[in-house]
């Protein structure tokens, strides 16, 4: 148990700007949030207006290894898929070692520019060829570890990634370290760490990537546990068209319609909607 600390702000930004504010920290979390105070005794005086800490909702931190290195045209008809393949080639290649790394980098770039949280979408599973680490949670463990070096707070959300589009039922072999089906997601899930800083979502990455039948497990196993999931959905209109073609629905139309979308679901990268 840490003991209370006391932080006293001349400004603060809570529901619009508020001055004299105290803050109280406990074992990791506000306690106390409480504008219109006098500076008491022992508290820290901090110097300047205080902001609420932002999160990253969505991020891949081994894609930061190739910043830079994909924003050119090599063929007249690079785009989105073309990004993809060459995001495929280091996925391919990344060890854990090198993912602490590069994910340690990511992560206190991300808290100098004002986040205090990351929500890791992992879906980068296995060994380079496609078979389970000893450990499963091998490079769940390498971004829980650069959290950790950094000081950033993470919700590791393991992905379920089990085939390759509506009309391809295995992976590809550039993804097969992608390989994880609803019950290895869940199994994730429930072994992950907790802590202050550490917390546990649930993933499946597109439609295209998850069967209907693996979301019905997953939200069967969930239940009405207060749980986030998260996916990619309507991203690029190839993925829009596919879906229309394989189901006859939009992709949040389709989500909509056959699993009761609540407050858990973040539907991310939502880009191709219509106005219903």
């Amino acid at each position: 148990m840490n003991d209370p600390k006391l932080l006293w702000a001349p400004h603060a930004w809570l529901d619009g700007w508020r001055d004299r504010v105290l803050l109280r920290v406990e074992n990791g979390h506000w306690r106390e949030v409480t504008p219109d105070v006098p500076a008491p005794a022992g508290a820290k005086i901090l110097n300047g207006p205080a902001l609420p800490g932002m999160v990253n909702a969505h991020s891949h931190a081994f894609q930061r290894a190739f910043a830079g290195l994909a924003e050119h045209r090599s063929a007249d008809q690079d785009d989105f898929w073309t990004w993809r393949d060459r995001m495929y080639g280091l996925a391919m290649k990344i060890t854990p070692e090198q993912l602490r790394a590069v994910a340690t980098q990511l992560y206190v770039e991300l808290l100098r520019g004002g986040y205090t949280h990351v929500v890791e979408f992992h879906y980068l599973h296995t060994q380079t060829d496609g078979k389970p680490y000893p450990d499963p949670l091998t490079l769940s463990h390498a971004l829980i570890a650069a959290a950790a070096d950094a000081g950033i707070g993470l919700t590791m959300a393991p992905v379920v990634y089990e085939r390759a589009g509506f009309e391809r039922p295995v992976l590809r072999h550039d993804q097969i370290r992608f390989s994880q089906s609803a019950e290895q997601v869940w199994q994730a899930y429930q072994s992950l760490p907790r802590s202050t800083t550490i917390n546990a979502a649930i993933g499946i990455h597109s439609l295209r990537a998850a069967s209907s039948q693996s979301l019905e497990k997953l939200l069967h196993l969930a239940k009405d546990a207060d749980i986030p999931f998260h996916i990619h959905c309507a991203e690029q209109t190839g993925e829009v068209d596919a879906c229309l073609a394989a189901t006859g629905k939009r992709p949040i139309e389709w989500l909509a319609a056959e699993h009761r979308l609540d407050p858990r679901w973040m539907l991310t990268h939502a880009t191709h909607t219509t106005p219903a």
